[in-house]
């Protein structure tokens, strides 16, 4: 019997080491556009490394492509459906490292920490400027996108005594996405690329957001017009904004995301210190359930309907 053959076309910066593969499994790995891929039962990429059409017509052994990020707008799944390769990914591994930063993004705007820091840097003692800068405590909050990060983030938020509203197309009993947007006070953003929601958060939704309200996004960059955001934080309309994942990654205008409303992170809302391990347990799982025979953890449903890698981010 041939060995199973594992492809890692790339690995991100912080996947320092291999994963251990059950016996009968052979590890190979690769970078460019001249690695072997029709050589792979199984091919594994990180968010760098997009997986387009023409790359599905090079993969005639190709039972699985799995991606090691939560994200998946990198890999062209219709494409990879169309020729019978299944899609898989790891969201488990990031979870509750995008949780508590999501988290703790929108904790920090809304208690007003960066407006009531900057005066106590100077030596200011501004108890009297508390109503000016008006903290507030968690009032209704916005999940939109409610799959393995966002449910648990609203489960979060409601032990910390928010009203939460959840918005999933899949979620039975889901909250509008247009009822939710005026009356919330904060909204995080959890949901996946697709073409429903690129652009999700223009400037024209973002104008009808409560007055005040906070904004997070530690999604994917293209949910959120930037620009639009940080014009209604400068006139007041946002009263806090928080952004780790960017249209085009690396940003080249990052200078303009200064203040004390706002808060930005470089795309590290997922990493933490076992990251390399949680990515190499999670592609072990997947291999295994491909030797067995076995459902694929985090297999992609045949049926979604996602666009086309445009970009490649993390």
């Amino acid at each position: 019997m041939n060995d199973l053959i594992v492809l890692l076309w790339g690995r991100a910066e912080y996947e320092r080491h291999l994963p251990a593969l059950p016996l009968g499994v052979r590890l190979v790995e690769a970078l460019g556009e001249q690695a072997p891929i029709e050589e792979a039962d199984i091919v594994v990429v990180p968010s760098r490394q997009a997986v387009r059409r023409e790359h599905v017509h090079r993969l005639k052994r190709a039972k699985l492509v799995l991606t090691t990020t939560s994200g998946f707008d990198h890999v062209d799944h219709a494409a990879l459906r169309e020729a019978g390769i299944g899609v898989a990914r790891l969201p488990l591994a990031r979870r509750d490292a995008v949780i508590q930063t999501a988290l703790g993004m929108l904790l920090s705007l809304n208690r007003r920490f960066g407006s009531l820091q900057e005066p106590a840097t100077r030596g200011h003692w501004d108890r009297s400027q508390l109503p000016t800068w008006n903290p507030t405590l968690l009032g209704t909050v916005g999940v939109v996108g409610c799959g393995v990060i966002g449910s648990v983030m609203a489960d979060m938020l409601e032990r910390l005594g928010a009203r939460v509203l959840r918005c999933d197309p899949l979620l039975p009993g889901s909250a509008r996405l247009d009822d939710l947007v005026g009356t919330c006070d904060a909204i995080t953003l959890h949901c996946e690329l697709t073409p429903e929601t690129d652009g999700i958060f223009d400037g024209e939704r973002i104008g009808r957001m409560k007055p005040g309200a906070v904004l997070v996004n530690t999604a994917r960059g293209r949910l959120v017009d930037t620009s639009a955001a940080l014009h209604a934080l400068a006139e007041g309309r946002l009263g806090g904004l928080g952004i780790d994942v960017f249209p085009m990654e690396p940003p080249t205008d990052l200078a303009r995301f200064v203040g004390p409303r706002c808060i930005v992170t470089p795309h590290a809302a997922g990493w933490h210190p076992g990251l390399d391990a949680e990515i190499a347990n999670g592609i072990h799982a997947a291999v295994c359930a491909v030797r067995d025979g076995s459902p694929v953890p985090f297999a992609l449903s045949t049926g979604e309907q996602h666009p086309a890698p445009t970009q490649v981010s993390d």
